[in-house]
Formats: C-alpha cells, sequence, structure tokens
C-alpha cells in the first residue's frame, strides 16, 4: 500500500509539474502574442507612414513647394525613428534576424531618399526616377515587414491553439498508461483475491506460494490469505472431529446392539460353566472358555472400530490408500445400522483398483456420512448400492440408494454450510458440507443425481496415485 501511495505521489507531483509548466508557457505565448499584435499596428502605421510619403512624390511631377518638402522630411525623420525602435522590440527579434539585411537596404535607400529630399529643398534639380526607386523600395520592405509580422501571428497564434491541445493529449496518453501501469497490479491482486476466494470457497486450503520478486503489497495480500487458509483449514478439521462424534451419536443404537450379543453370548457361556461346572469335561470348559474369548475379541473389534473412527489423527493428505479395505472398514462400522434399519448392502469394487493419496481418517468420514444420510433417507428400508470403477485418471464411488429423493432446488443447495432437509435439532447441516471440502481437498469432487421418490446417487471422485509418484 505504501509502495502504492509513493507512485501515486510521484504521478500527482508529476502531473502537477506538468501542468504549471504548461500554464506558464501559455500565458508567456499570451502574453508574447499581444506584443504582437501591438507591432502589428506599429506595422500598418509604419506602412501608412510609407504610402503618405510616396503620396507627396507625384507633386514633383508638376510642381512641388517648399512646405510639401518639409512634411516629406517630418515623414522621413519618424519612420528613421519607428525603423530604430524596431530593434529594441522582442516581439521583433526573430524578423529583425530575418530580415537584417533587408533592413540594412532600408536604412541605406532611406538616406538615399532623404538626400533627394534635401537637394530637392535647396531648389536643385533631382531625378525623380530616383525618388521613385528608392520610394518604391522602402514600400517593398515596408510591405514584406507587414507580411513578415503576419506569418509570425499566424505562428504565435497555432502555439497557442494547438501546442497545448498536442500536450494535453500527450499528457492524457500518458496518463492513460500511466493508469494502465499503476491499476494493473491492483486489478491482477483483485483478480488474485477473487480466485483465491472461489478456491476457498470450494474447499481448496491450499497454500499459495510466496515469491520475492513479488510486490511488498501483494505478499501482505498472500500472508493474510495464508494464515486465513492456516485458520480454515484448522477449523475445518474441528468441524469434522465434532462431525464425526455427532457420527458415533447416531451409531451408537447399531453399536450397542452388535455389543449386546457378544455380550449376551459370554454371560450365557459363563453362566453354563458355573452351573454345571462339575458335570463338564476338562475339553468342554475349555470350548468354552474358547467361545468367551471369541465373543469378547468380537466386542472388542466392534469397540476399535468405533475408537478408530471418531480419534483425531493427523490430517496430511500423504497416505497410500487401497479404496475397498477402506469402503469395507467403514461399512463395518454401520452394518449394524444398515441391519437394524431393514436396508440391504449391494457391494461391487473390484479389489485390483489404483490406490489413492489421502487421508484415511478423513475419507471414512466421507463415506460415514454418505452411507448415514442415505440410510436415513430409507426409513422403511431398501438396498444401499456401493460401486466403485476406475475413470479418467479418478476412482469413481457411487453411493446409491432407493430413499425419498430431493427436489431440484434442494441439489442446487446441498452442499452449502449449514443447510439442512432434517427438522430442528435433527441435523447440523454441515455434513455435506464437509463431505465436500474433504473431497477438494484430496483433489477431487463429487456430483449428486436424484430424483423425488427414486432415490440418490452421491458420486465421488479422487485422483489416481500415479505409479511413477509411488515409485
Amino acid at each position: 500500500m505504501k509502495e502504492l501511495r509513493s507512485k501515486i505521489l510521484l504521478f500527482t507531483v508529476t502531473a502537477t509539474l506538468f501542468l504549471v509548466i504548461q500554464l506558464i508557457g501559455y500565458v508567456y505565448n499570451i502574453n508574447f502574442f499581444k506584443e504582437q499584435l501591438a507591432m502589428l499596428e506599429w506595422t500598418h502605421d509604419f506602412m501608412e507612414d510609407v504610402l503618405e510619403l510616396r503620396r507627396y512624390e507625384k507633386n514633383f511631377v508638376y510642381f512641388i513647394d517648399k512646405k510639401d518638402l518639409n512634411e516629406m522630411l517630418l515623414y522621413l525623420k519618424k519612420i528613421k525613428s519607428e525603423i530604430n525602435n524596431i530593434k529594441d522590440q522582442e516581439a521583433f527579434k526573430d524578423i529583425f534576424e530575418e530580415l537584417s539585411s533587408d533592413f540594412k537596404r532600408f536604412e541605406n535607400d532611406l538616406i538615399i531618399y532623404e538626400n533627394l529630399i534635401l537637394i530637392a529643398k535647396k531648389k536643385n534639380k533631382v531625378d525623380l526616377r530616383q525618388i521613385r526607386k528608392y520610394g518604391k523600395n522602402m514600400l517593398t520592405f515596408a510591405e514584406k515587414l507587414l507580411n513578415l509580422n503576419k506569418k509570425h501571428i499566424e505562428k504565435t497564434l497555432n502555439k497557442i491553439l494547438y501546442i497545448p491541445s498536442n500536450l494535453m493529449v500527450l499528457f492524457c496518453s500518458a496518463l492513460i498508461i500511466l493508469l494502465i501501469i499503476l491499476t494493473r497490479p491492483i486489478l491482477k491482486q483483485i483478480s488474485f483475491i477473487q480466485q483465491t476466494t472461489e478456491r476457498i470457497s470450494k474447499g481448496d486450503f491450499s497454500y499459495i506460494p510466496q515469491d520475492s520478486q513479488q510486490s511488498s503489497s501483494f505478499s501482505l495480500i498472500i500472508g493474510a490469505f495464508n494464515r486465513m487458509i492456516r485458520e480454515l483449514d484448522e477449523r475445518q478439521n474441528a468441524l469434522i472431529q465434532a462431525k464425526k462424534l455427532s457420527a458415533v451419536g447416531t451409531l451408537v443404537s447399531g453399536i450397542a446392539h452388535e455389543l449386546n450379543n457378544p455380550l449376551n453370548n459370554i454371560s450365557l457361556t459363563a453362566e453354563a460353566i458355573l452351573e454345571d461346572f462339575s458335570d463338564l469335561s476338562k475339553e468342554e470348559i475349555e470350548e468354552m472358555l474358547q467361545e468367551i474369548l471369541e465373543e469378547a475379541r468380537r466386542a472388542s473389534s466392534v469397540v476399535k472400530n468405533l475408537l478408530d473412527f471418531s480419534r483425531r489423527r493427523k490430517t496430511d493428505i500423504t497416505e497410500l490408500i487401497d479404496i475397498k479395505k477402506l469402503i469395507d472398514s467403514t461399512i463395518k462400522i454401520v452394518k449394524n445400522q444398515l441391519m437394524l434399519s431393514d436396508i440391504q448392502l449391494i457391494r461391487n469394487i473390484p479389489s485390483d483398483l489404483p490406490k489413492i493419496k489421502g487421508n484415511e481418517d478423513n475419507l471414512k468420514q466421507v463415506f460415514i456420512n454418505l452411507f448415514l444420510n442415505a440410510i436415513q433417507a430409507m426409513p422403511n428400508g431398501g438396498y444401499l448400492k456401493i460401486t466403485a470403477r476406475e475413470k479418467e485418471g479418478f476412482i469413481e464411488i457411487a453411493v446409491e440408494d432407493r430413499g425419498v429423493g430431493m427436489p431440484p432446488e434442494v441439489m442446487e443447495r446441498i452442499f452449502d454450510p449449514f443447510f439442512s432437509t432434517k427438522p430442528v435439532g435433527k441435523g447440523t447441516g454441515l455434513g455435506l458440507s464437509i463431505v465436500y471440502g474433504i473431497v477438494k481437498k484430496h483433489g477431487g469432487h463429487i456430483e449428486v443425481k436424484s430424483r423425488q421418490g427414486q432415490g440418490t446417487t452421491f458420486f465421488v471422485y479422487l485422483p489416481v496415485q500415479s505409479q511413477n509418484a509411488h515409485n
């Protein structure tokens, strides 16, 4: 942010300096233009004086008196004074340099013309052709001076009109380019934030790599996102653990039934030994004790499966997992729930499927949620079909039930956090949201197809672990 402020400040200072320089140049050109207009007026007066001087020349044809000659000398004096003053004017500096030789010639012609008038004043005869020649030369110079002055005024006017507009176009172009340069990293950061938030919303909590060449503000954004990702990841893991404990509560009735059978068998066998101990042979007692041990192992296995499922484990996605073994071990946890709900289980999982890379504990959570949802969707019994196959670099696991199904508006929101179709107090709405997040975290995706009254099928796609990566 500090870097961006520095760039904006630099741009503001540069733009202000540019505008101040342009304003100074504009004011200078306006003042210079005013001077040139004043000089144009003087040039007109100068030319009028030359023309007025030449009007007296026609009197030489007939007769010219002393009064006319004095008037001519006055005009000559005025013209001489004007031509001397012109050299000191800033507005005429360029014109004077351009017409320097013409100025010298004009001054010479003016001196000769004045001498001819002085000769005429002394009643001496003068050559009329000479007077007209030098008079014409002076008028030609005056016209040339006037035309050149007009050209310079036009040039200055073009500067006033076009240079500011051209500079403004140049300034606007530079402004646009600079804005593009300044906004590109900002737009890049906005795009990065949008893409990252979309990725996080889909359950991808992978960290964003940082580059030393990135700007400080961009590095701060990445650092903030990585902290947020870490916190979200930790909270999701906490939610997964909480959902596990919730699932344990759902499974209690089935597990209680499963534990009751071996415990009941142990109790009956122990009572039989106590009642008939004196009548039983050593071999019969050993056989009955072996049955007690077998039933105890059965009960221990049930408790172990439940503890394995509910225990908090590491969340690294580094294990190579056999999908068939994973599904089979997960089914053991819900098999009594299936039996109590009068649901038939159909399995079609090939044993030669490629392994996947993931976290066994989290993936068990995925399928526990899907299996329990399927069981709860079939309160009057039915069948649960689980199939798996390799498809385009993924393992596709389909969990199909013949339950009540879902309408389209429910399917659109089924993976949203806290969305639940169950009555208040019967579900948090976090189950499928967590399932979605876990699958995304494993680089996979999940789809659902459902029709009301015909059942629902969830398709879980998990990427196959390549042989090269395994080696």
